[in-house]
């Protein structure tokens, strides 16, 4: 039987299911309810044991067929969702998940929005009758250690009147949760419930519908309604006739009663990224390089054919304006177009672009921080049909778009396109290329700095390159100057900010201009260590040292205090007045973070008005947008922030750019760390200049000799690309290469060690043409009271060996204690 082969309906149905549950991957089957109607790729809600797990439901069939003849077979409970998935995506699915070593239920759960899937789950509280006093608890008989911790924990939350849910005490207690539970749950302590899924569900407003036109038998406040709602086309959301007429329900109710309008009950779509009010802007004249590149791009859309565009173009050159005029057509023929981006921070200003050009109604963003209402009704829009633009992060590579005819990939050699957990550990540009074959559609892949991997792909797979080496109008690239910090400290100039960077600032001040200025960390600095012992603050969960945070601008994630924080587990305290180590009261806070350069431009700038642009400072919804428009609109002089600045802004009213410290982006000890500093630093370099006023870049380093910074002041990438490739052969490294990343984690140090070097010695005796490396403990050996170990697999790209799924990984190590990961293609090794 095919996929999706349907039956015939008079006979008893059952369907075969894959449910969403760790360590089940056969199909089930379940009894479909004569008054449910089930199609294939239907989201349902099924009984396995004694909870309700999601499931998808794969084939549909008789007796006959029923895969599972042992069992009592089991009803299906409900349908949640229906048509989620378009049969092209099964492909798509099942090549991501196969490619990557991931289940196909995990990788399903990647694709669609949150919840959907939701399983039922377990809480847990304390019986009324065992919340005892601190005097019965010290007379209570001892509990095992597992169960004294798990019974205080349950203690502090008992004000919880539901509980606690299962899954939240074992993220707090890890391995105590299981044998801690069962001992309470002997005694007769605590008490569990199962708490059904809370699934998104389709929100609904009422509508007002003119039925007849007002007539003298009405109020003059009744006609004033009527008229308002024939001005609106005859229909309104009731809430918006209630401001618009200024009116009560009561008002609007007596004229329902009277026959003259009908109040019913209408879906409202809950679309996220909505713009602010934009002007509808016209298509520009192109340039010669920008017309050369389009009419190509043209002719793969017409003729339908998979083909693979690396449009190479410096930065301000008009790529946009060629993505917005090879959408255009692509819309008119009723198809839809996928728009790529790495950051969430870059859709705000890319849907105004869009939105102005296609109107609001063509145009959806998919990403993150959308709410989970706004991600299930945008997708589900998106699987209307209707020809539109959806623009979003990685995961909308997976947008349900069942009409495709064009997909783009913006920034294509940003790392934010990668996936490091959960799994699947994707790549959205390898997603996109399997996309662009299995839909016959064209892929533009955009970028100022195109990665190793393109660059390679262009000239091994014969994609079509498109040149565009000038920005619009024949604008000049930012000249770019290089200053040696090791001569500012020699003459005696002890700031993080050179001379002529301060000269700079004060001269764009002057002339009433604007700039940025990045630096490739958040925070005030890097680390925190005692002068007298050198003591140096570490998190307890992790093996890093703790960053000094400056209460400057305190939110709701950030203490209103001076604190040190973890960036990898988020742990928090604040800062000591004196070391804990030999009790000197002598800090000194080392390196320099957006923070700290906010004080230190304060300092020497009382009046500069500036803006901060972190991952700190845009943590909450449409902060982004929010901080980049009072930039655009001059409320700020500068703009501070991190590499969330390199990609993509374009505000003409910027002269100036700053870089820190360049050296913080090279001292890495990973084979990218000159590929990525050369992309980053060119692309900040373009936000310079792209206005009337010509642009300047100043850019402090200690290593002005380095090839990647010498690359960067000429301009010349290419050269220096092709340098890191012939590299990156001599050493078999991607991509000339290709590597498989095994991580291996746990709270027991000694137990995670031997699992990764018995790992690691199955694989060398699998003999699979590879080469094994390690096991080795990973660069930073704890985050969050895990040890971490990991395993690296290199081999030719043309081997493809059988790579151990993470199924078959799990097996291997075959330790609770332990968990596993797989990364293929990782961006990382660190």
């Amino acid at each position: 039987m095919e996929l999706f082969d349907l039956i015939d309906g008079n006979k008893e149905r059952f369907v075969n299911v894959i449910v969403d549950c760790i360590g089940i991957d056969d199909l089930l089957t379940y009894r479909i309810p004569e008054d449910i109607d089930i199609q294939i790729g239907d989201i349902l809600s099924v009984p396995l044991g004694n909870r309700q797990v999601g499931a998808i439901a794969l084939q549909i069939c008789d007796t006959a067929q029923v895969i599972d003849t042992t069992t009592e077979i089991k009803s299906v409970i409900a349908v949640v969702s229906s048509g989620i998935f378009p049969k092209t995506y099964w492909e798509m699915l099942t090549l991501t998940a196969d490619y990557y070593r991931t289940p196909l239920m995990q990788t399903i759960k990647t694709a669609l929005p949150p919840k959907l899937l939701d399983q039922s789950h377990y809480r847990i509280k304390v019986k009324r009758e065992n919340i005892i006093s601190e005097k019965q608890e010290r007379e209570s008989p001892k509990l095992p250690k597992a169960a004294q911790m798990v019974w205080e924990f349950l203690q502090a939350h008992q004000d919880n009147s539901k509980g606690i849910s299962r899954r939240y005490i074992y993220q707090k207690l890890g391995r105590y949760t299981s044998s801690g539970l069962k001992e309470l749950q002997k005694l007769a302590w605590i008490e569990t419930t199962l708490e059904l899924p809370n699934r998104p569900k389709p929100k609904y407003e009422d509508i007002v519908i003119l039925l007849k036109a007002p007539d003298r038998e009405l109020t003059e406040r009744q006609i004033e309604v009527l008229t308002i709602l024939q001005h609106q086309g005859g229909e309104c959301l009731k809430t918006q006739l209630y401001k618009l007429a200024k009116t009560t329900s009561s008002t609007v109710q007596n004229l329902a009663d009277k026959g003259y309008l009908v109040i019913s009950k209408q879906e409202s779509l809950r679309l996220g990224g909505k713009s602010h009010t934009v002007t509808r802007d016209r298509p520009k004249d192109l340039n010669a390089d920008q017309d050369a590149a389009l009419q190509q791009i043209l002719k793969a859309i017409a003729d339908r054919h998979a083909t693979h565009f690396l449009l190479h173009g410096v930065t301000g050159s008009g790529k946009t304006e060629v993505y917005l005029q090879a959408i255009a057509p692509v819309l008119e023929s009723g198809k839809s177009a996928l728009v790529l981006v790495p950051e969430i921070g870059l859709t705000p200003q890319l849907t105004d672009r869009f939105r102005a050009r296609f109107g609001d109604a063509k145009v959806s963003v998919y990403h993150s921080q959308l709410s989970e209402g706004e991600r299930f009704d945008t997708w589900r829009l998106m699987l209307a049909g209707e020809a539109q633009v959806v623009i979003g992060t990685r995961s909308a590579v997976f947008a349900p778009l069942s009409n495709l005819g064009l997909i783009v990939m913006d920034e294509e050699h940003d790392p934010s396109f990668k996936q490091d957990r959960p799994q699947p550990c994707y790549h959205a540009r390898t997603i996109a290329i399997w996309r662009s074959q299995l839909e016959n559609v064209p892929l533009i892949l955009g970028s100022a700095t195109p990665s190793a991997e393109t660059l390679f792909a262009q000239k091994e797979n014969n994609s079509i390159y498109l040149k565009m080496p000038h920005r619009i109008g024949n604008k000049p690239m930012p000249p770019i100057e290089i200053v040696d910090m090791r001569d500012e400290f020699k003459t005696g100039n002890y700031s993080i900010l050179s001379r002529k960077l301060q000269e700079a600032i004060a001269e764009m001040l002057e002339n009433k201009q604007q700039g940025i200025l990045f630096i490739h960390r958040r925070g005030y600095s890097t680390f925190v260590s005692c002068r007298s012992c050198g003591y140096v603050a570490e998190c307890p969960n992790c093996d890093v040292s703790l960053s000094y945070h400056d209460p400057i601008n305190p939110t709701a994630h950030q203490p209103k205090s001076a604190h040190l924080r973890c960036h990898y587990c988020n742990y928090t305290q604040i800062q000591p007045k004196s070391c804990p180590q030999c009790g000197s009261p002598y800090f000194k806070h080392f390196g320099s973070g957006t923070q700290k350069v906010e004080q230190e431009l304060a300092k020497l700038f009382p009046n500069i008005r500036l803006i901060r642009f972190d991952s700190d400072t845009t943590q909450n919804k449409d902060r982004h947008r929010l901080l980049i428009d009072q930039f655009r609109s001059g409320e700020a002089d500068l703009l501070v922030g991190t590499q969330m600045l390199t990609k993509g802004l374009d505000i003409p009213q910027v002269t100036l750019v700053g870089v820190v410290s360049a050296d913080g982006l090279l001292n890495f000890s990973d084979y990218r760390a000159g590929e990525r500093a050369a992309q980053t630093l060119l692309q900040v370099a373009g936000r310079a200049g792209r206005g009337e006023e010509e642009g300047r870049v100043i850019m402090q380093t200690y290593t002005p000799e380095h090839p990647a910074i010498q690359a960067v002041q000429q301009y010349r990438l290419d050269e220096f690309m092709q340098t890191e490739l012939a590299m990156r052969e001599s050493l078999s490294y991607p991509p000339k290469g290709q590597m498989v990343l095994i991580h291996l984690s746990s709270e027991q140090e000694q137990v995670v060690e031997k699992s990764a070097d018995e790992l690691a010695s199955y694989l060398r005796q699998l003999g699979n043409n590879w080469d094994v490396l390690g096991a080795t403990p990973a660069a930073i050996t704890k985050v969050s009271n895990r040890y971490r170990w990991q395993i690296l697999l290199k081999f030719a790209p043309e081997v493809l060996p059988d790579v151990p799924s993470l199924e078959e990984l799990r097996m291997l190590v075959n330790s609770k204690a332990v968990r596993v990961a797989i990364d293929v293609d990782p961006l990382t090794i660190l």
